[in-house]
């Protein structure tokens, strides 16, 4: 496949290179920069990995290198690879980084990636960018046990442990030759989804009490204040996975997720089982896949709570 050796060509090329994720990273976004950034060090090249804020999750800490994550030791890098990350608004300040660099790729999943690198592997159909980055480098023989150590973590986190429609046979094949490297599945499943901080805990309190349901039953919302990050002790990146919680109430066909933020604005997540969340998240200039995205809406609270719910009830009727 020619975009293959034009990435593995590009990487080959460059001597520095920067692997960025996007704001506030899940589980698939830093595990495939770290992925991404062992395989560059593999290839003797001078690596530093980040995400768009700086901003990396504790759950993902038994990664390799975590803790030279976002530490970035060079003005100017000879290659920018940006993954997961669907636009360059979502790269942050490190956009700079992508506009200094002699040669980019951007290797994503989401349906609404924009394509801004000069190199691009875009799948839609893929279930993470972990799996796309197996599909890139499983027949170069650069994958060893910490590599997929991050590519299974990906894969796991952005199916919600094999849970979610995207899983698939070509899914649980790529996880069936991950394992196989002999990583303890344990050990990454206990750190993953069992080792919520008491602050997270606490915080999950305040949100499953503020759950409200709507259309009777089909839409919940969940709303996160700064008064709860505060009281928790807590930042937005604690509130990753919480929606979940309102996914799985009975009837709910489409679960919002309010979490606030300084001057009046909410970062927004849409989870749906059928319906299409990506044209509810566009309405306000976001994305991400069918059944899973997100926006960010400036406002009143309850205004923008009356906004989100209309917009979901739209989803529902389409």
């Amino acid at each position: 496949m020619k975009i293959t050796i034009d990435i593995i060509n590009a990487v080959k090329a460059a001597d520095t290179v920067l692997v960025c994720g996007h704001i506030r990273p899940d589980g698939d976004c830093v595990s495939s920069a770290t992925a991404m950034g062992l395989i560059c060090e593999k290839l003797g090249k001078k690596v530093d990995v980040t995400s768009g804020d700086g901003e990396k999750p504790e759950n993902m800490s038994f990664l390799p290198r975590y803790d030279r994550f976002c530490e970035l030791r060079y003005k100017k890098y000879d290659l920018f690879i940006a993954v997961d990350c669907a636009t360059v608004a979502r790269l942050g300040d490190n956009v700079m980084y992508l506009n200094t660099a002699k040669n980019s790729v951007c290797i994503d999943h989401h349906p609404t990636n924009e394509r801004y690198g000069k190199i691009n592997y875009v799948d839609a159909s893929a279930s993470s960018t972990c799996a796309i980055l197996y599909d890139i480098f499983k027949d170069e023989n650069l994958i060893d046990k910490d590599i997929a150590t991050a590519l299974y973590s990906g894969l796991s986190t952005d199916t919600g442990h094999f849970m979610h429609s995207n899983t698939d046979a070509k899914t649980f094949g790529i996880a069936r030759e991950l394992v196989e490297f002999g990583f303890d599945i344990g050990e990454i499943n206990h750190c993953i989804y069992g080792s919520n901080s008491l602050k997270k805990t606490r915080l999950t309190a305040r949100a499953l009490d503020s759950i409200r349901l709507y259309e009777g039953g089909k839409i919940a919302l969940m709303v996160i204040s700064r008064e709860d990050l505060s009281a928790c002790e807590c930042t937005s990146l604690d509130t990753e996975g919480l929606i979940d919680n309102a996914s799985n109430i009975a009837g709910v066909e489409i679960s919002i997720s309010m979490c606030e933020q300084p001057g009046a604005i909410f970062r927004v997540s849409f989870r749906s089982r059928h319906a299409d969340v990506a044209a509810a998240a566009a309405k306000f200039g976001g994305g991400g896949h069918k059944l899973a995205a997100g926006c960010i809406v400036a406002g009143n609270r309850f205004d923008v709570a009356d906004k989100l719910i209309a917009a979901a009830s739209s989803a529902l009727k389409a």
